[in-house]
Formats: C-alpha cells, sequence, structure tokens
C-alpha cells in the first residue's frame, strides 16, 4: 500500500481508482482542496476516517501500489498516438525519478520504461514528486533496457540517446522523429551497452566550462525539445504555420 500526503497526488490517485481510504484530520475543516478531496472521496464510496495520529497535515490517502504497464501496451500506445517515450537508464533517486515524470507528463509524453535492477520504483515519493504525473503515463519496468529497447526499434521507434559528450546539440539536430529519447542514470549516465542501442546522441547546449546538469533538468530541456520539434512537424504537415 502507498500512502500518500500531497493534495494534487491525491486528487490523481482518487481519478485512477486507486485510494482505498482517506484520513483526514481537524486542519482540513479549514483546508478548501482537502475537503473537497474528501467529498469526492465520499461520492465514490471510499471510506472517509479520522486521521489516526496528529500532526501530519490535512489528509492522507491509502492507496493501492502503482500499477506498471507491459511493454506490448506501450507499444500499442506509440502506434496508436506516436507519441514519445523516455526511457531511464539506472535512475536511482527518488526525486529525480519523480520530477522527470512529472516533466513528461506535463510535457504530453505517453510513457517511460525503467530497469528492474539498479534503478527507483515508483513509490510513494516518487508518485508525490510527480504530482501524481505517474498517473497519466505508461511506466514500464523490464529485466532489460538494452533488449527493450531492441524491442522497441524492432517496432518501428527511433531512439535518441543523451550524452554532454555528444556532437549534435538538441536545439539543432531534428528530433521531430524521436520515438524513444534515453536519460542515463545518475553520475555515470547511460551506460555503453545502452548507448551503443542508440541510433544517435544528443547533448543540452551548456557552457564548456561546465557542462554537467542534474538528470531531471537536463531531461526537462531535453524531453520539452523533443515535444516542441514533433508538435512543429505535426503542424507542418497540417499545413499550419510553424
Amino acid at each position: 500500500m502507498m500512502r500518500l500526503t500531497d493534495k494534487n497526488a491525491i486528487a490523481e490517485a482518487l481519478k485512477a481508482g486507486r485510494v482505498v481510504s482517506l484520513h483526514v484530520g481537524a486542519a482540513a475543516r479549514t483546508d478548501e482542496r482537502a475537503a473537497r478531496l474528501a467529498a469526492l472521496a465520499r461520492e465514490a464510496g471510499i471510506p472517509v476516517r479520522d486521521m489516526p495520529v496528529k500532526g501530519r497535515g490535512p489528509i492522507e490517502a491509502v492507496c493501492n501500489d502503482f500499477e506498471y504497464a507491459t511493454l506490448e501496451s506501450l507499444m500499442d500506445a506509440r502506434e496508436e498516438s506516436g507519441g514519445l517515450i523516455v526511457a531511464l537508464d539506472h535512475v536511482q533517486d527518488p526525486m529525480n525519478l519523480g520530477a522527470i515524470l512529472r516533466t513528461a507528463a506535463a510535457a504530453g509524453a505517453i510513457g517511460a520504461v525503467i530497469e528492474r535492477k539498479r534503478s527507483c520504483d515508483v513509490t510513494p515519493v516518487v508518485y508525490e514528486t510527480s504530482c501524481g504525473g505517474a498517473e497519466r503515463l505508461l511506466i514500464v519496468k523490464v529485466a532489460n533496457l538494452r533488449q527493450a529497447l531492441s524491442t522497441m526499434k524492432e517496432r518501428g521507434c527511433w531512439v535518441a540517446g543523451t550524452d554532454e559528450r555528444a556532437k549534435d546539440v538538441c536545439h539543432d539536430a531534428d528530433m521531430s522523429g524521436v520515438s524513444v529519447l534515453v536519460m542515463g542514470g545518475e553520475g555515470e549516465g547511460m551506460s555503453r551497452i545502452t548507448r551503443e542501442e542508440c541510433d544517435y546522441l544528443v547533448r543540452v547546449p551548456t557552457v564548456e566550462e561546465f557542462p554537467s546538469l542534474n538528470v531531471s533538468v537536463a531531461a526537462g530541456v531535453l524531453i520539452f525539445e523533443t515535444m516542441r520539434q514533433k508538435r512543429a512537424l505535426g503542424d507542418k504537415k497540417r499545413g499550419g504555420r510553424v
């Protein structure tokens, strides 16, 4: 079970039908958002109880654990929508993972792929850091990321890896056809075998004297640039102005 206290995350969990019970404290009486969430829970037939422990905030939701999608379902969704998938090569910090999922959801990406080993799961911290954005994505957990990338390429995906040493800058490269954007983990970046599965590599245009960026910040730049180019290409195909 997951326990959530972030109101945005609780709202998304309620929409997804993941909330089992809701606990409200005395502070909920003067917290309009918490009171509204409690009312929504009651309407959905979800038990709403008094907070068992004082000082834990106005509201807490007890939720079922996060449910992962299958790679097959993610591929079907991509083929239907042409959307972007973010693949994460051993991102281990829950705050980073949550921030990346929040960005991916806000940008309109359709899903994310993480590896089982040496990677962070979608924990309550991740879910809350994503502000419930994890609920807006198809998130797949795979045994082997390289193998998953190979499978996605067989299904017609173009894979762009991110590396601060890459020759091509993301704003200058053609990212409009990218299906999968691969981000490396904290510290080591992408592994060699993951890099070998990428069709090409791009980087964020940082200054030469200080090229390093936090993975969640780099992901934000690259995800939004990729989505910008995809939308611009769509406008061109429809005859619109870019």
